[in-house]
């Protein structure tokens, strides 16, 4: 497209939007606080449609900008991007015991938090791995240190950990428990983006990291994830179960196709999926990338209010931060206290009635959901801190698209319910 085309374009897709928005209003009265609100506009959708009018739809040039930049802004090696954050972890998984270069091996141990999305379950068990649960502290909302080091056994070989609702885990102790019984960590940031331990983001302790570029995370490509690691060869690796077990798109230098009587361009090297990203998602990525430093910054504004406000509540609790972590907030998570009078669901209930939307945290303890009982062994301990965060815990929406007035709104739903008590 010529710059006259583009002016022009833009200027039809700012009205689009504007009505959309107005049409959406109308739509949404239930919740004048969603859980989040869209976070691109015409920069973003104006790279998709070049994509299009380019007829390069599929990854292509602007995935391998994204890829790069994202891997510049995390501090990692390098990044490679998927459809979604649940195919990294999944990638992630299957590369501990990929067939080609075995760092564990089948039926060997994982600890995974038992507070987190399913995701984490599935790609371990998908990988042939055998999941053993973690309880979680209820007050950071991540993994409890010491039930993580009572659960090492010497069939234990991985920790996939999760940086719960953008607040890091205590990454000195858990370095030092991989480092002496020899674990593997992978690290699932898809609630985390920009979140740091010690000045470091997470993402960067382990072989590999997740993250997810959904809808209401940190940045948006509608559906997308990343993967980041270490090294080049990792990358390649990735790449390669990204797409078919395919040699295409890597350094082709370090497989020996001697002997084999095939086209060099469609050289299969080891199983895999098909989980590439589109063009059209890493071309909303390049400008989400470059609006994330504003987004988290005013998600920092929003969540300092609210839980200043959570803080001088007799009540109610919110995640505690440890003095070397830097959150990411990807929600506002709270947990009503054991005496408050009046149950989290009448909290919730009073919310949601008053547009205010909430959510569980996550899926609350994991091992209580209906789809734990088809595999064996993850219902058969009990968890006392995931069963707090069950029943006690819930979160309310953070966009960076909120304004001050929403906040303080959402307060005085808050206060108008609690001066009942």
């Amino acid at each position: 497209m010529n710059n006259d085309d583009t002016r022009k374009l833009a200027g039809v897709i700012e009205l689009l939007l504007d009505s959309s928005s107005r049409i959406n209003q109308a739509k949404e009265e239930r919740y004048w606080y969603p859980l989040s609100m869209a976070t691109y506009g015409v920069d973003e959708i104006l790279e998709g449609i070049d994509s299009m009018c380019s007829f390069r739809t599929t990854m292509w040039e602007k995935t391998l900008q994204f890829e790069r930049r994202f891997a510049g802004y995390q501090g990692s090696a390098d990044a490679i991007m998927v459809n979604s954050g649940s195919s990294a972890d999944l990638l992630m998984c299957f590369l501990l015991t990929d067939p080609r270069q075995q760092q564990l091996k089948k039926g060997d141990e994982i600890l995974v938090p038992v507070v987190t999305w399913p995701t984490q379950l599935w790609s371990a068990l998908m990988a042939g791995l055998k999941v053993r649960f973690v309880d979680v502290d209820p007050q950071t909302l991540n993994i409890d240190l010491d039930d993580l080091e009572a659960r090492i056994t010497p069939a234990t070989r991985a920790i996939f950990l999760v940086h719960l609702m953008g607040n890091p885990c205590k990454m000195d102790r858990i370095l030092e428990l991989a480092k002496k019984h020899d674990l593997v960590i992978i690290e699932d940031c898809c609630e985390a983006l920009g979140a740091e331990w010690n000045g470091v983001k997470v993402g960067n302790f382990g072989l590999s990291a997740s993250f997810s570029f959904f809808f209401s995370h940190h940045l948006t490509t509608m559906e997308g994830g990343m993967i980041t690691c270490r090294d080049a060869e990792t990358a390649d690796r990735f790449r390669i179960l990204r797409a078919h077990g395919w040699l295409r798109n890597v350094d082709a230098s370090a497989y020996d196709l001697d002997g084999y009587d095939l086209d060099p361009r469609y050289a299969f090297v080891n199983w895999g999926f098909n989980v590439r990203p589109t063009e059209i998602q890493a071309a909303f990525g390049l400008h989400q990338l470059q609006k994330l430093p504003r987004f988290n910054e005013r998600r920092d504004q929003l969540a300092a209010k609210f839980f200043a406000y959570v803080d001088k509540s007799p009540y109610l609790s919110r995640p505690a931060v440890d003095p070397q972590a830097r959150p990411s907030w990807f929600a506002l998570p709270l947990v009503r206290k054991a005496d408050a009078p009046f149950s989290t669901q009448q909290l919730r209930s009073y919310l949601e009635q008053q547009g205010v939307e909430t959510r569980p945290i996550v899926t609350g303890n994991v091992a209580k959901q209906p789809a734990a009982v088809l595999f064996e062994g993850l219902r058969q301990d009990t968890y006392p801190g995931a069963d707090t965060i069950h029943s006690q815990g819930f979160y309310v929406g953070l966009s960076p698209m909120q304004d001050d007035a929403s906040i303080d709104r959402l307060l005085e739903c808050f206060e108008d319910f609690l001066k009942q008590y």
